[in-house]
């Protein structure tokens, strides 16, 4: 019976942990988001792979002549309309180059805070 209510108690902290974490995840790539919105570098992306369930391979090249590669799940709706060895416009975070976002998100969110 006492292991039972620990089992479950372990059980209930590991989930609440987990979510947790998703939370805090979710909360950075706003934080992250904004700040692109705020004080985005522009650039163009190369699709180098489509892959698995929505992933995707890009590279792109920062200010300074670095190259960046990042694999990320995507919304369907992005997914399909990318194309391998086709540039897409993306922004970037100038102090922190990895972290990118796609120009045409950004172009929508700044014409709904224009709006307002």
């Amino acid at each position: 019976m006492l292991w039972g209510i620990l089992f479950f108690s372990a059980l209930g902290l590991g989930f609440l942990i987990v979510l947790g974490l998703i939370a805090v995840s979710y909360l950075y790539r706003l934080r992250d988001f904004s700040e692109i919105v705020a004080q985005g570098v522009p650039t163009e992306a190369m699709v180098e792979r489509k892959y698995g369930y929505r992933r995707v391979v890009i590279t792109y090249r920062d200010a300074g002549g670095r190259m960046h590669r990042d694999s990320r799940k995507l919304l369907p709706g992005d997914f399909h309309r990318l194309q391998v060895g086709r540039p897409v416009p993306i922004l970037y975070l100038p102090h922190r180059p990895h972290v990118w976002a796609f120009a045409e998100d950004v172009e929508q969110v700044r014409r709904r805070q224009s709006r307002q």
